[in-house]
């Protein structure tokens, strides 16, 4: 039996990887987080700012793909060995990402890429889609304090937002939503209850 790839998705801030780790533990699960630290070149973007070059923004979101799908190869293998992943990502975050550095054309060009390499990819059994308040959002992302979050407004928040609102209405698997305005992930009772909601879904429990 192959193991069940579960993935959490949502805006910088939305709680992806609070959840992974905990829901992982209670579905005995693989926790894997996006690789988005082993990026060489994002500490230069991140320095850079607004004045970043358009070439150094494709190295960098060219790099996250590479990473990801490197890290996608090794989820596979986990998965043909019958446990269960659970990632703090998706590779649908890419494109929405790209935006946010690329111009259209360079974006329209790394989302084709993206489908070129998916049906080689792991697929995800579940989607959880996570989604919170701007002003929720901002507020985590002040709390946390991480430098290469310093610059990131509401306004970005809410664009992010809004394109993954997108991705999950156009989302064609298992799916199941989650407003972390009002769940609480160290709530046991809020993370059994999700817990049991992957647990119950009929496509997870089909043989494969």
């Amino acid at each position: 039996m192959r193991g069940t790839f579960v993935v959490i998705e949502g805006a910088t801030g939305v709680g992806k990887t609070t959840l992974a780790t905990r829901l992982a533990a209670v579905l005995d699960a693989t926790v894997v987080f996006d690789p988005f630290e082993a990026n060489p070149f994002l500490p230069a973007l991140l320095a850079a700012g607004p004045k970043a070059t358009p070439e150094l923004a494709l190295r960098v979101e060219l790099t996250f793909f590479a990473l990801r799908v490197a890290q996608l190869r090794q989820v596979d293998a986990v998965l043909a060995a019958g446990r269960s992943v659970v990632a703090d990502w998706a590779l649908l975050k890419q494109p929405i990402f790209a935006a946010t550095t690329l111009d259209a054309a360079d974006t329209a060009l790394l989302a084709a890429t993206v489908e070129v390499w998916t049906p080689a990819l792991p697929t995800p059994d579940l989607l959880i889609a996570l989604s919170a308040s701007a002003d929720v959002l901002h507020g985590r992302v002040r709390l946390r304090g991480r430098d290469m979050e310093a610059g990131v407004t509401g306004v970005q928040l809410e664009t992010l937002s809004a394109a993954f609102e997108a991705v999950y209405r156009a989302w064609a698997r298992p799916l199941i939503r989650v407003h972390t305005d009002t769940f609480n992930v160290f709530d046991d009772h809020h993370l059994t209850e999700l817990a049991a909601q992957v647990r119950q879904l009929p496509t997870l429990l089909e043989p494969r």
